[in-house]
């Protein structure tokens, strides 16, 4: 099993030109920007932060990784398209939340015609056997020494990691990302020794928020931050812990309550000097 690592797609272009020196560019805010950083901490409080970190869109783009894994598990399956177009693909990974929703792009008799309509759907017996492929597919995939170079990391993680090794007790990831990519991508990239919870524990619990309350990090004393490049998965945590970050540089379309690479790492990085100064 060879991983195409010769594809290069804008999509890949625009992750990889972005350097450390877009964050810092990033930093010299607008009046509004400023009021935003001023704004998300209480600065007159010792606060004991607890951050979840979304994975995909947020920490990494690894829609190309996704984009090999169903070609990979399509190719020679009577029942799926192969040959799917990165740019078709991207389009669609816009509008979804969980693996499963790819048999909507790639079965040949259920192609949606409008996916704008995706979250619409209810996963039936197809969807989840299709969940179970793809799942397996990367599995297999994994095992390649070079799997890793698949996941481009976005300049928020380098930023972002000193901090995630030094205080990672502060930090936790939840993703709908099955676990063992996630810990092989952080050990890879020098940033494990995180907690990880992942499409395993959503599926025994029902939902992101659901893991969160089923550990009682939203009943805890901790002050917390979830960020996420998905408004549909951060809705739920509104009111529910005391900060919510829209990551724009992601998948999801940003708005103008969504935060920067750069205003992100100083909310973040300020929480982190509140506790121990």
């Amino acid at each position: 099993m060879n991983i195409n690592h010769n594809v290069t797609t804008k999509h890949q272009l625009d992750s990889k030109t972005e350097d450390l020196g877009l964050v810092q560019q990033d930093q010299t805010q607008t009046n509004e920007q400023h009021r935003k950083l001023r704004c998300a901490l209480p600065q007159d409080l010792n606060i004991k932060p607890l951050i979840l970190l979304d994975f995909d869109g947020v920490l990494f783009n690894s829609a190309y990784e996704a984009y090999q894994v169903c070609e990979y598990m399509a190719k020679g399956d009577a029942h799926y398209r192969s040959g799917v177009s990165i740019d078709e693909f991207m389009d669609f990974r816009r509008q979804l939340t969980d693996a499963w929703q790819f048999c909507r792009l790639y079965q040949k008799d259920r192609v949606l015609s409008d996916i704008t309509q995706l979250h619409r759907i209810k996963a039936d017996q197809d969807d989840w056997h299709f969940s179970e492929l793809f799942f397996a597919a990367r599995a297999e995939m994994i095992k390649d020494n070079e799997w890793p170079k698949l996941m481009s990391p976005y300049p928020f993680f380098y930023q972002l990691r000193p901090l995630l090794t030094r205080h990672a007790d502060h930090f936790k990831i939840l993703s709908t990302r099955n676990k063992a990519s996630i810990q092989r991508t952080l050990e890879f990239f020098e940033a494990d020794g995180i907690e990880i919870y992942g499409q395993e524990d959503i599926r025994t619990h029902g939902s992101k928020l659901a893991v969160a309350q089923h550990n009682h990090w939203l009943q805890s004393d901790d002050y917390v931050i979830y960020i996420d490049d998905m408004t549909s998965h951060l809705r739920p945590f509104e009111a529910e812990v005391d900060l919510c970050l829209h990551a724009n540089w992601g998948y999801d379309q940003a708005h103008h309550n969504s935060h920067t690479q750069g205003e992100a790492f100083q909310i973040i990085s300020s929480a982190i000097a509140l506790a121990y100064r």
